[in-house]
């Protein structure tokens, strides 16, 4: 049989836990298809001993079976795929899904085990602080002290940034790094249903607890994106009628191991580190060749059972096209010595845990005209980029795409717009340090309007214009760079104008692949564009 009471030193964080033997691995990770490229990923969890709730209230508890754990919190794309309707309030596919009640988790999981034979349930809340916790004994995962940099949480909500009021709001699942179970977002985001009753704890060492019989409420816990960081801590409990639904409700799945089934070899996830999905396994390092981020987006396509090329028709023969791109890690900024920089581009490391989908050029007068019925741009040409439009047209845009699509279009995040255009170079431009007329339209091409798209050659993720054409709008307010490493960045909160990239035909330095600009969400101009994004 093999012995796993090591495992406390891989880890790292096991002073209070103690591991014990099964013929299990933890940190296995089961991944699930649902239908339709809807996975479900679980992570296997030792069994083990803890010291369950807050100093001078807590207790020893022992839990004798290892469990599988959602390594997220269930997203709406998985509720929708199994129930047919989404619930949720704040639409997203990779939003938790909210607005439910544990009667409705229940209705959920029936149907769920129904389709799959799996086995699952609601984990107990002592499964719950257990997983969370992974090992610490700290009042969250990432020690004594939260911040919005950790996890979902909600700040002063009456704060006010340049005058506009700070809104908190749901995110993606997988937002922040995980904790040493390899598990995301068991702090804030949304509040998780457990299977218990609420009552008082017992006193003394329990095994194995699953609350009382019966009782009048329901344990939730974890806190979310509309409560205090207090309500966050590992041990924090909270309890409301199982009928009720808010939209700061989610759930997250659990699942008995068999032991004698179990007989994959999986790997033990390492504090601090950011476990990628199968889907994103294949992270691109830049630098990387164009033949490296080909076969890349080969085999990522091949995991995800999509094509590198994703193609929508719009109707009337308009065709829109985006193409695959992996996870990765590059450095976003450029350096002093860069000729043309910015203050505003500080270096930093940058990893990207999920792939996307990027436009595989600006979006045309003629996608725009099929989804808005009108033609706001100012140089007119069927296959010229849309121009005269706001951040705030953009979005209205998506909107009505989304709806004409059921697709699931957005602005590109600055990170992913940027990583996106390097394609795994480090120099000034994609193609190089040097820009001529023959690589792209810029100022110093001498034309003075917009190009037909596709009238360069692709970078070497087969993106068009990256450079130049007409600025495109990204999804993030701006703010300068930080400095230091990233994961997933998205921009601040607010600040007083959205960030566009690219340079256009009237601009020169600034069609660097870490030029940055910045304008009000409602700013319309004669090189203003956009290119769309789209996650798989």
């Amino acid at each position: 049989m093999k012995r796993i009471l090591g495992i406390a030193m891989v880890l790292g964080l096991m002073g209070a836990l103690t591991v014990i033997a099964q013929d299990v691995k933890p940190g296995k990770v089961e991944v699930i298809d649902l239908g339709k490229g809807v996975r479900l990923g679980m992570v296997l969890v030792p069994a083990g001993k803890f010291m369950m709730g807050g100093p001078g209230k807590d207790h020893e508890v022992t839990l004798t079976k290892p469990f599988y754990m959602g390594k997220y919190e269930v997203t709406q794309e998985q509720w929708f795929e199994i129930m047919g309707v989404n619930p949720s309030r704040e639409k997203g596919r990779m939003f938790p899904v909210t607005d439910v009640s544990w009667n409705d988790c229940q209705d959920f999981i029936k149907k769920l085990n129904a389709k799959t034979n799996g086995g699952y349930r609601l984990p107990t809340e002592a499964e719950w602080e257990y997983s969370c916790r992974a090992g610490t004994t700290t009042a969250y995962s990432y020690g004594d002290n939260l911040t919005k940099g950790d996890a979902n949480i909600s700040g002063d909500s009456i704060k006010k940034v340049d005058g506009i009021k700070e809104v908190d709001r749901i995110k993606e699942v997988g937002s922040y790094k995980p904790n040493a179970f390899g598990l995301y977002d068991m702090h804030g985001n949304v509040w998780e249903w457990c299977e218990d009753w609420y009552a008082d704890y017992q006193a003394g060492a329990v095994t194995d607890p699953k609350g009382p019989a019966t009782g009048s409420v329901r344990v939730l816990r974890g806190g979310s994106y509309n409560y205090y960081v207090s309500n966050a801590r590992s041990s924090n409990r909270y309890s409301i009628t199982p009928s009720v639904r808010n939209y700061g409700f989610g759930f997250r799945l659990a699942r008995t191991v068999d032991i004698k089934a179990t007989v994959a070899e999986p790997t033990v996830p390492i504090p601090g580190s950011t476990e990628l999905t199968p889907a994103t396994k294949g992270l691109l390092v830049a630098p990387f060749s164009e033949v490296k981020a080909k076969e890349a987006q080969k085999q990522l396509a091949k995991s995800l059972q999509k094509e590198v090329e994703d193609k929508a028709d719009l109707g009337k023969d308009v065709k829109l096209e985006m193409v695959l791109i992996p996870a990765g890690k590059f450095i976003m900024g450029s350096p002093a010595s860069e000729k043309g920089r910015s203050k505003v581009e500080t270096q930093h490391e940058v990893t990207l845990t999920k792939p996307y989908y990027m436009g595989k050029y600006e979006v045309t007068q003629e996608q725009w005209e099929a989804v808005m019925g009108k033609n706001p741009s100012r140089e007119k040409g069927r296959m010229f980029p849309v121009t005269n439009v706001s951040w705030e047209d953009c979005h209205e845009f998506i909107k009505k795409l989304n709806e004409k699509t059921n697709g699931e279009y957005r602005l590109p995040s600055e990170a992913e717009w940027e990583f996106a255009c390097r394609a795994g170079t480090t120099t000034a431009y994609s193609f190089g340090d040097n820009i001529t007329p023959k690589d792209a339209i810029y100022g110093g091409s001498a034309i003075g309007a917009p190009a037909a798209i596709g009238s360069y050659k692709p970078n070497a993720f087969g993106l068009y214009d990256m450079h130049g054409n007409v600025w495109e709008w990204c999804e993030d307010w701006f703010k300068e760079l930080p400095q230091g490493t990233t994961i997933d960045p998205k921009g601040p909160a607010t600040s007083g104008g959205r960030v566009l990239r690219g340079g256009s035909f009237y601009w020169e330095s600034s069609v660097r692949s870490s030029s940055r600009a910045d304008f009000q969400p409602t700013s319309r101009n004669f090189d203003f564009g956009f290119r769309l994004a789209m996650t798989p």
